[in-house]
């Protein structure tokens, strides 16, 4: 049976704050681009790669590892991805740009161990019926680190240095690993833990890697992630930079309007948590973000209105995260998928998904430097988004009251 231990609300709050450091840090790339370009004369292309090096390093590694993973402890996988995150405290010691990328590596490796890993966390100390909104909880914190990393990269590197909120932020993730180390732990009796999760008393047949990886639904909701992330991520890299140059904003008032997407993000979570469990359905809530995401994000670029940016910038925040808790919880709720399947379809969405972190970013960057323009780029990377859409009408629906709906069509048939 499910633990219904206290503890398993510290595991979670450990875990979550390792997440959050994801967010964090990610973040903190876009207001950093302008001055890495200042302190090493670079292009905007050349630029790009310090946003592109850590979702290329995801998406090659995600799958590797997510099997690899599956041999041994929890605890200390996650620990181990954990301690990687905080790569960027080494920062002070890059004096090119090259070593520089390299701290940007070894946290993407970090991540690329952390994020399926706390996924499977989250199965192992709590129920099925649970997972939607501890989703979205987790995600919501991610997006708060997010609005965070906007917030406070450009002033921490105004008054201190320019690497000084690589160090804050690393910091920060050696801390929350530390903390893991201290107070986390593996559940009872599962000490060295396949991935499988909690023995159910009808065990779900398992799928082979290949099955796994595959399969339909697995291809579909990584064509959805790559869409998706693909824009969230050319947004979030290049939107501060682009407010700074064409409609010459301050940059920190450039970045603080770019926190409002991390911002609104954390709501958008919750609430993508709660009306899934609510309603009983998954297919909405991949179908809706598809259609606005992209027409949000278009809207945030082509009017320099301060009303009309923040109404944008807030919408493109809801409809590029509403989705967030329901792609992390189909992937638990497929025929034939335990616990350590779920998570090696996770770790191909990250593939997926970053693999359209990687490219967005750089889409944005060197057509900017080929054409003068920023809009080229953020046009193609909406035009992608559209993947969200159309995996929300191909996909199964998955949540509880898919079984109803089949009942009721059998139901009309036989009349």
């Amino acid at each position: 049976m499910q633990s219904n231990t206290r503890y398993r609300f510290v595991i979670q709050s450990l875990a979550i704050l390792v997440r959050s450091c994801i967010g964090l840090i990610w973040a903190s790339a876009g207001p950093l681009l302008p001055l890495i370009m200042k302190e090493y004369g670079i292009s905007r292309g050349a630029a790009s790669w310090f946003a592109a090096a850590a979702p290329l390093t995801i998406a090659i590694l995600a799958v590797p590892l997510g099997i690899g993973m599956a041999r041994f402890s929890l605890k200390k996988t996650f620990a181990i991805g954990a301690f990687l995150q905080a790569a960027g405290i080494l920062a002070p010691l890059c004096t090119s740009y090259a070593p520089l990328l390299l701290t940007r590596v070894l946290f993407a490796v970090g991540t690329a161990i952390t994020v399926p890993v706390a996924t499977a966390i989250a199965a192992e100390w709590f129920s099925a019926s649970e997972l939607p909104l501890l989703n979205g909880i987790t995600m919501s914190f991610v997006n708060l680190g997010n609005a965070i990393a906007f917030v406070a990269t450009v002033p921490i590197a105004t008054f201190l240095s320019w690497k000084a909120p690589m160090v804050a932020y690393g910091v920060f993730a050696l801390t929350c690993a530390t903390a893991w180390v201290i107070f986390g732990r593996d559940k009872e009796n599962h000490a060295v833990s396949d991935l499988r999760g909690i023995h159910l008393p009808e065990r779900k047949a398992e799928l082979s890697v290949r099955q796994a990886l595959t399969q339909r639904s697995t291809l579909l909701l990584s064509f959805a992630v790559f869409g998706a992330w693909c824009l969230g991520n050319a947004m979030g890299s290049w939107l501060p930079s682009y407010y700074h140059e064409v409609f010459k904003m301050p940059l920190e008032k450039a970045s603080s309007i770019t926190a409002i997407i991390a911002a609104s993000s954390t709501a958008a979570c919750i609430l993508g948590g709660i009306m899934p469990m609510r309603i009983g359905r998954r297919k909405p809530f991949l179908i809706i973000p598809g259609i606005f995401m992209g027409l949000s994000a278009v809207s945030a670029l082509l009017f320099n209105n301060p009303a009309l940016i923040f109404l944008s910038v807030l919408c493109f925040g809801i409809f590029s995260n509403l989705q967030t808790p329901t792609l992390f919880t189909v992937p638990m709720e497929l025929p034939n998928v335990s616990t350590r399947t779920g998570v090696l379809i996770i770790s191909a969405m990250q593939t997926g998904g970053n693999l359209g972190n990687f490219i967005g970013p750089l889409i944005v960057g060197y057509l900017a430097d080929v054409t003068g323009s920023y809009l080229p780029g953020f046009f193609f990377c909406a035009a992608l988004s559209l993947a969200l859409l159309a995996a929300g009408l191909l996909l199964p629906e998955t949540g509880p009251k898919a079984g109803k709906i089949g009942v009721t069509q059998k139901a009309v048939s036989s009349i």
